[in-house]
């Protein structure tokens, strides 16, 4: 009997057309790897929604074969996704430390922490996954504990960079450990899979060390009070402001769920050092004059419920805004979140602090890679194949040329989307089928795809409103009765509605009368009357509400 090729099947179920959602599956003989299970947050598209999860019905379906979910760092967009991944599919966790406490801080709240096999990893550590074999190798970004990984499979070696840049002395963390990628990848790899959020921007993302001079030098000039903002999980921004508060002869104070937590774990593991009493409470802080203080506290990005944003809408319950103040911004702004930025830059401004963003000093720098990084590591890895991850289409599509730049034969480069399955061989690769891999939506303890009418139906609510009519009907004969009543939420000016809805209502019973000896069935009745409303309000008001028909039995 002729020996079966081997062959290595990639499938990214999230990450690839999208920013977020990160989750790709390996797949080889009979072992699945999973790397990363990640959110996205919700777009204004998306009313009510909490996050955003990979469609996991493929790996449900293939559970039995699913031999580990290998995560690369500690990111919303990498691991919001893993209590949802375990109550779907039994596999173990492996993850570095910082991604590990917080994936463990998850697993108690969602009640699987007991059932669920997380192991902590480090730089250097090998696992076995069935016929596969996993190395993770320090990577430089914006959280600590930021990884990639080597996956050895029967075609060849596999590196997958995670999010990476290159700061060959970071304030937190370890610089990318070129020395083992160069050993990992002596004489070419099999394939590479590479991050590509800031493939189209030329030149290097810049130090951390550009931030901390920015930031020294602002905290320094500032004389009342400092209030910094920034992600949670840049632990690098908490130990620069610590130290320049030191410096400064300043208290500094954490303020929010996440940023606390994060700030203990990270003292904890080893990666913050806070000089002195440096830290302190808000209580505290509050008692001590302006020019000693520095609050640090999140809302970077504009969220809504982040302190930084009710801090600008003067609904903080601990923290007010007044002249004098000096808000620090320290974060760019991921694109979709410039209205909710600069609303709360205006809201802060109209209670008298003065705002510095990265537009007026260096107060942050990216952790991803630019144009320079990232042919660094396509030439330091040498790849057969390359797979751009981690983008929208237009940045995977940029990484994908600039591989075939940097000398990587066309078609050994694979511009995927989520749900395409490739798989490669030593003789080429090719997309063979597609999976389901759209949107799973999660509200509270709700959960529905994209094939449900949830999201259809909040998006007629936002836009156009909703109407109920309840309609009388004989409770014996279930024949309908009397007069249907018509009342609106959210569809048209209090000072019109009286007079549309009995125009409508005037309509609707003339529909009705002219039908009521046809006997029609319930489920008629409402096709009746959702089809003559929706024509009515199309013609008096060129909007299409909602139509809910609700029977009230007499």
């Amino acid at each position: 009997m002729p020996k079966t090729e081997p062959t290595l099947r990639l499938l990214p179920l999230g990450g690839l057309g999208e920013i977020g959602k990160n989750m790709m599956v390996l797949e080889s003989g009979d072992d699945i790897v999973v790397i990363d299970a990640g959110v996205l947050f919700p777009e204004v598209t998306m009313p009510g929604v909490d996050v955003v999860i990979p469609d996991m019905d493929y790996l449900e379906d293939n559970a039995d074969r699913v031999r580990g979910l290998l995560i690369t760092h500690g990111h919303e967009d990498h691991i919001g996704a893993v209590p949802y991944f375990l109550k779907r599919v039994n596999a173990p966790v492996y993850a570095p430390a910082m991604a590990a406490e917080l994936i463990r801080h998850k697993l108690r709240e969602a009640r699987l922490l007991d059932t669920a096999e997380l192991h902590t990893v480090k730089a250097g550590d090998r696992i076995k996954a069935g016929g596969l074999e996993a190395e993770w190798f320090h990577v430089c970004h914006s959280i600590p504990d930021a990884t990639g990984i080597a996956i050895d499979t029967p075609v060849g070696r596999v590196i997958h960079t995670g999010d990476f840049k290159v700061d060959h002395d970071p304030v937190v963390g370890h610089p990318t450990d070129f020395l083992r990628l160069a050993e990992l990848c002596q004489g070419g790899i099999f394939l590479l899979m590479s991050d590509s959020t800031y493939a189209e921007d030329e030149g290097y993302s810049g130090s951390d060390r550009v931030v901390a001079d920015g930031l020294f030098e602002l905290i320094g000039r500032a004389s009342g009070r400092i209030i910094v903002s920034s992600f949670a999980s840049q632990i690098a921004r908490l130990q620069i402001v610590a130290d320049a508060a030191f410096a400064h002869g300043r208290k500094m104070a954490v303020v929010g769920r996440s940023m606390q937590n994060n700030t203990r774990l990270a003292r904890e593991l080893g990666h913050l050092d806070i000089p002195g009493d440096t830290l302190v409470s808000l209580a505290e802080a509050d008692s001590m004059p302006d020019e000693q203080v520095i609050i640090m506290t999140t809302g970077s990005q504009g969220e809504p419920t982040s302190g930084l944003v009710r801090m600008s809408r003067n609904d903080h319950r601990e923290v007010k805004i007044r002249g004098g103040d000096t808000v620090i911004i320290s974060a760019s702004p991921i694109p979709g979140n410039e209205v909710a930025i600069y609303d709360m830059i205006d809201g802060l401004v109209r209670l008298g602090a003065r705002v510095v963003t990265n537009r007026h000093a260096n107060t942050h720098v990216s952790g991803h890679g630019r144009r320079e990084e990232l042919r660094m590591m396509l030439n330091l890895a040498n790849p057969r194949y390359f797979v751009p991850v981690h983008g929208e289409y237009r940045m995977l599509r940029s990484h994908a040329d600039l591989a075939v730049d940097q000398g990587i034969d066309v078609e050994n480069v694979f511009l995927l989307t989520d749900g395409d399955v490739l798989e490669v061989t030593e003789d080429g690769g090719r997309i063979v089928e597609r999976v389901p891999a759209g949107h799973v939506f999660v509200h509270g303890l709700g959960i529905w795809d994209e094939s449900g009418n949830v999201i259809v139906e909040r998006r007629s609510l936002a836009r156009d409103g909703f109407v109920a009519v309840a309609v009388a009907r004989d409770r014996r004969t279930r024949e309908v009765r009397g007069t249907a009543k018509i009342i609106s939420a959210g569809f048209v000016h209090a000072q019109d509605e009286a007079v549309l809805l009995t125009d409508a209502e005037s309509e609707l019973q003339s529909v009705l009368d002219r039908t009521s000896t046809e006997k029609l069935e319930w489920p008629q009745v409402e096709d009746l009357v959702r089809r003559t409303l929706e024509k009515f309000f199309s013609r008096r008001t060129r909007r299409r509400p909602l139509i809910a028909t609700v029977a009230v039995d007499l």
